[in-house]
């Protein structure tokens, strides 16, 4: 199981921007975008490996895989710029490089290797698994801080995420290792 990195993801406001008067106090408000941007970061890498084992996948189920991870990446990428728009909702500047993404995500990569059909479908189920494990962390911690509106941000990913580890988990009843 991957570990959640450290690193700041809060930048500063930009220069000009009016300060976010929004009902949460200044450290609460920082801890939100920090949050948001490491799920930013998860969703991001998420993409980036769904998109890759739909250009990737071989096989007889090649033309169900190759649909069914479109159809992912494609949720995704809704996730991503919804992510990406509460933190500046939040006051904050979203994260927006690749090394950035891949400093503060918990979601790990294996360059240069291309797995087969059925390790991509675990890779994938156990990356949605871990996301939704600190979804959930999250969507207390904002509940802790009164956060509703995140909290209910949160529950939705969440769901959504949800709801592709429960497609990928369909694809691997009944299969052998």
């Amino acid at each position: 199981m991957a570990t959640t990195k450290t690193a700041n993801t809060t930048k500063q406001d930009a220069k000009g921007a009016i300060k976010a008067n929004i009902g949460l106090n200044e450290d609460a408000r920082r801890q939100v975008i920090d949050l948001l941007n490491h799920r930013l970061a998860d969703a991001f890498l998420l993409y980036t490996k769904t998109r890759n084992y739909h250009w990737n996948v071989t096989g007889m189920e090649f033309i169900q895989l190759h649909l069914f991870f479109e159809t992912q990446y494609t949720e995704i990428a809704e996730h991503i710029d919804e992510i990406a728009e509460r933190v500046r909702k939040m006051g904050g500047i979203a994260l927006g490089t690749l090394d950035e993404f891949k400093q503060n995500s918990v979601i790990e990569e294996r360059p240069g290797h291309v797995p087969n059909a059925s390790e991509m479908l675990r890779n994938l189920l156990e990356d949605h698994e871990t996301v939704i494990r600190q979804l959930r962390k999250d969507a207390d911690t904002t509940e802790e801080i009164k956060d509703m509106g995140t909290n209910d941000f949160l529950i939705g990913l969440m769901e959504g995420h949800e709801t592709m580890a429960w497609m990928l988990r369909a694809h691997l009843e009944n299969v052998t290792k």
